[in-house]
């Protein structure tokens, strides 16, 4: 019998290199929780190919449905901004993963060479710690742009920046 592993989804494109990694060696469902995308248009996109994939790969899927959109707070420099989203999806996704009985949590935000891995890592272990629940690491970021070059081809969404309105604004800048 597999070990049950609850995989924090931030999208589609993400969880593709995690899924081909862990599947043969876990039974996954997908854990949605990402009140850092801005505007709601972007958020709905976004869940929309995530539900759309882990029914296409038949994977359960959970959404934490009790937050309220509160955009200002990604915008405040008060705010830590990286660090305070990965803390406040782990959060959740450990508790979730504690209280529903699943062996391990992870995320697909570690699919992603645009994130930061050493503290999302950091703040999993920590939230593994809070809530007694295992936190399996794994490095997916090698097979990220096949995973995310196959559901382009695919049909599926794909954006363009982190989620959050400072990361949109970064973007914008950039070019």
């Amino acid at each position: 019998m597999k070990n049950k592993l609850l995989l924090h989804i931030c999208c589609a494109p993400c969880s593709a290199s995690a899924v081909k990694m862990l599947r043969e060696d876990f039974d996954i469902s997908f854990f949605w929780h990402n009140p850092n995308i801005y505007n709601k248009d972007e958020y709905e996109k976004r869940k929309e190919a995530a539900v759309r994939y882990a029914a296409g790969l038949n994977i359960p899927f959970f959404e934490e449905k009790d937050f309220s959109y509160d955009y200002d707070i990604w915008k405040s420099e008060s705010f830590e901004q990286c660090g305070g989203c990965y803390m406040l999806r782990m959060d959740k996704a450990a508790s979730f993963a504690k209280n529903n009985g699943f062996d391990f949590f992870s995320t697909s935000l570690l699919s992603s060479p645009y994130q930061k891995h050493d503290l999302i890592k950091k703040i999993a272990e920590e939230m593994s710690e809070k809530y007694s629940t295992g936190f399996l690491y794994k490095d997916f970021r090698t097979g990220f742009y096949e995973g995310k070059n196959s559901l382009r081809k695919a049909g599926y969404y794909i954006q363009k920046h982190c989620g959050c309105a400072k990361s949109l604004k970064e973007r914008h800048e950039k070019k």
